[in-house]
């Protein structure tokens, strides 16, 4: 088939069991860094908390929240 996909028509997806996953109200994101250091500094984002000398915690209510203070305190 070479680079070719197969795929399922509308109708045939819409028929079969799915539909978006329910989402948590809550989400914990903990990170455990290579160095004290970097997890203090870290740990300054509003909202985060120092778990360990390495390990910062992090609650989000949103993937996109959750997504943004993994984005600030890993400097990707």
């Amino acid at each position: 088939m070479g680079s070719a996909t197969v795929n399922k028509s509308p109708q045939e997806a819409l028929a079969g069991p799915g539909g978006l996953p329910l989402l948590a109200d809550e989400y914990l994101l903990e990170f455990c860094f290579s160095s004290a250091g970097r997890a203090r500094a870290a740990s300054f984002y509003p909202g985060a908390e120092r778990a360990g000398e390495r390990i910062v915690s992090y609650r989000a209510k949103s993937i996109m929240e959750l997504l943004t203070a993994k984005m600030f305190m890993t400097e990707i």
